[in-house]
């Protein structure tokens, strides 16, 4: 998909994708709140990564699971935090990655973080395939860690 010449337009379409996510935020004030982790999942993310993060809600047996917030927004509450969509880059043949700043003007001093939101097209669209940020370098390895920790 990212092969030639439409790789700019491509890099375009991953960048709009997640400015769209990214729109959603807040969601405390909103009728029908953004829900990354259940209803807006498959709108959101690709299928293994959906599949790892049922495996951790499974494993914590209707308690909270390893994944305890939002890692989208690297948060459990959102609210004040603001973000900016940034450069988008291509990450091999069918990939791209898109840094997102998240400004926290509530913390003491007020808080600057990158978020990576690793993408890849998958069935005609861009689904999120990781999510990396200072708390957590890789949503996938700490959820593949958490689950078979969690299994022995």
């Amino acid at each position: 998909m990212l092969a030639g010449a439409s790789q700019a337009q491509d890099l375009s379409d991953a960048h709009a994708f997640v400015a769209r996510i990214y729109a959603h935020y807040p969601v405390a004030d909103r009728p029908h709140p953004f829900d990354p982790l259940g209803k807006d999942e498959r709108s959101v993310f690709d299928a293994s990564l959906i599949g790892l993060i049922a495996e951790d809600q499974r494993l914590a047996h209707g308690e909270v699971g390893a994944l305890d917030g939002d890692p989208l927004c690297d948060c459990q509450d959102d609210g004040g935090l603001s973000f900016t969509v940034g450069p988008t880059t291509a990450d091999g043949p069918l990939g791209a990655i898109v840094e997102v700043t998240r400004r926290d003007p509530n913390a003491t001093p007020p808080e600057i973080e990158k978020i990576n939101i690793v993408l890849r097209w998958v069935s005609g669209a861009w689904r999120i395939h990781d999510v990396g940020s200072p708390n957590m370098s890789s949503l996938r390895a700490f959820l593949l860690k958490a689950n078979r920790e969690r299994l022995h």
